[in-house]
């Protein structure tokens, strides 16, 4: 006898014992009934009043954890919702082993509880079917991505959390030291160091499923403390990085239930932000931007023929599908309040225009049909603006308009490779940073102008472009990795280009530094962010959702009441 739970009909005449949680517990005439609960199984059990347990039985109420011994015998009536439906277990032995107050919240998978509630008490909330279900999953998940790496000979290292804050990037949690006083470290934003350390100590291939941590505002693919797959390979480039990517990813989906990819899309990073306002575009829909300011120099309507003498970009999508102004006017209000001027607007039935710019000529009109390949009747929606700004609020149009017109096969997933990033970045306060991250390398064909280039100019800087590489799936990136520096007068160029002064490069940087005078191979990784890819495949509105104790959406524990005030700390 066991406490296996998966009885069938094969089990019949079997006695078994069982411990779990009651499910509920109801009475019927003479009878009590009870269904058991062990993680995802149930079974029912059935004591009659002619049992020395039935006084016990009756006190039964949900999740009182209990002990019990019986006989699997047929049920008179099958229940096709549960794998035991032609199984019940009639009772010859009964212990109560803890009761249960009234519990705050339902544990069935569809619960009246808030999530405020459900994260106040998330210890009850996991012991629901779904969440059951989630975290062997998820253990699964874990599981397949270590066999796939130790078939390709990686080993698996553990990196330090606890390391030095280093200077820009991500907020970071401090740790404040009790040995060495007045003095902290900081919880690791991400192995990045470590794992290059790695491949200067001589590693040819390293994994870890690590912890991450950074302080920062929490959203629904975002957490104060997440998890990363984090790989590093000596002596590689891009392309085996992505290849290895992509047969990992295949083999995750076709563990969940979808086709494998045949061929990965691969878009560069310029047209990716062209096309589709965003460097990790959703591609399960097409809907392309368009930039008409060249068409729309000459056209009746004033604001627009001065927006675009004043350097503003006119950028349009189209949409096939009936969109009410009502509907037009909630997107329009939308992206105004994410900091954009409006939207513009016209309809096209048959030769009937309609809208805010109506009063575009005729041959503005066939124009852009015919710049945008307009061959039915739809919307055509207009931003004005910079051109960066034109082209991300183009892009949060795409998907506004994508949702409500339901184009969005949310059964369908869409991988793509974004590559040939920039290597900086102007920042919204006017500084120049890595766009990835400083130790991501150039690109080879940028590498001479690259170490010729003087920090201060700006405009050949923004030029260049690095050796690096995002994965994205259904617009949302899972992940990222590039092909690192490995000489230290190339990686010292790059702190001093983000505005580095010798000093905070040697103070924070100069061990690195002298690591890569010792014979260095040229190496590159990726991280892939685990919760993302599996709150995805998993149809889960946030991440939260995939890990066991998530933090709320405010980024507090309201089970544990974090954080607390420094003074409470003994």
């Amino acid at each position: 006898m066991d406490n296996n739970f998966k009885l069938n009909k094969n089990n019949i005449g079997n006695t078994v014992e069982l411990k779990g949680w009651v499910k509920k517990s109801r009475r019927l005439g003479e009878l009590v009934f009870f269904d058991l609960r062990k993680e995802e199984e149930v079974v029912q059990v059935v004591v009659d009043s002619k049992s020395k347990f039935y006084e016990i039985a009756k006190k039964l109420r949900s999740e009182y954890v209990v002990s019990l011994k019986g006989k699997v015998v047929k049920r008179k009536e099958k229940n096709n919702n549960i794998p035991s439906g032609e199984i019940e277990i009639i009772l010859s032995d009964l212990v109560i082993i803890n009761e249960s107050l009234q519990t705050p919240l339902i544990i069935l998978d569809e619960t009246d509880a808030l999530e405020q509630k459900r994260m106040e008490y998330r210890y009850l909330d996991l012991r629901r079917n779904l969440n059951q279900k989630m975290l062997k999953q998820r253990s699964n998940f874990n599981k397949l991505i270590r066999e796939y790496f130790y078939s390709n000979n990686f080993i698996e290292v553990e990196t330090p959390i606890i390391t030095k804050p280093t200077p820009g990037g991500a907020g970071e949690f401090k740790i404040i030291s009790e040995n060495h006083k007045g003095k902290y470290y900081s919880l690791v934003q991400s192995p990045q160091i470590y794992k290059q350390l790695l491949m200067y100590s001589g590693v040819s291939k390293y994994f870890q499923i690590a912890k991450c941590f950074r302080d920062e505002d929490s959203r629904a693919d975002r957490q104060l403390e997440f998890t990363q797959l984090d790989c590093e390979l000596s002596f590689t480039n891009q392309e085996e990085i992505i290849d290895l990517t992509n047969n990992l990813i295949n083999k995750i989906i076709k563990n969940f239930g979808y086709e494998e990819i045949n061929k990965f899309i691969k878009i560069k990073y310029i047209d990716a932000i062209n096309n589709y306002g965003t460097d990790k575009p959703d591609l399960r829909f097409g809907n392309e931007i368009y930039d008409l300011t060249n068409i729309l120099k000459e056209t009746p309507i004033k604001f627009i023929s001065d927006s675009i003498l004043n350097n503003k970009k006119v950028k349009g999508i189209f949409f096939e599908g009936n969109l009410s102004n009502s509907e037009i006017k909630k997107i329009d209000e939308t992206i105004k309040s994410q900091g954009s001027s409006g939207l513009s607007w016209i309809k096209i039935n048959n030769n009937e225009i309609s809208g805010s710019l109506k009063l575009l000529s005729n041959k503005n009109i066939d124009n852009i049909k015919s710049e945008m390949n307009i061959k039915n009747n739809g919307t055509i929606f207009f931003i004005i603006d910079e051109n960066l700004n034109s082209l991300e609020y183009a892009g949060r149009v795409r998907l506004l308009v994508a949702e409500k017109l339901n184009l969005i096969d949310e059964n369908k997933l869409s991988f793509l490779w974004v590559i040939d990033f920039p290597m900086f970045e102007k920042t919204d306060e006017g500084k120049i940073d890595s766009l990835h991250n400083p130790f991501t390398s150039v690109k080879e064909e940028h590498l001479k102008e690259f170490k010729e280039i003087l920090p201060s100019d700006e405009n050949n800087v923004l030029k260049l472009l690095s050796n690096s590489y995002d994965i994205v799936l259904n617009g949302t990136e899972i992940g990222g990795g590039s092909i690192r520096f490995s000489n230290s007068e190339n990686q010292r160029k790059s702190f001093e280009i983000i505005g580095m002064s010798k000093k905070v490069i040697d103070e924070n940087f100069g061990w690195l530094l002298e690591a890569q005078n010792y014979g260095v191979p040229t190496h590159g990784g990726i991280a892939l962010g685990l919760d993302r890819i599996l709150s995805i495949l998993l149809k889960k509105n946030s991440i939260r959702d995939v890990i066991a104790f998530p933090k709320s959406s405010n980024g507090l524990d309201d089970m544990m009441k974090a954080p607390i005030k420094l003074k409470e700390v003994k």
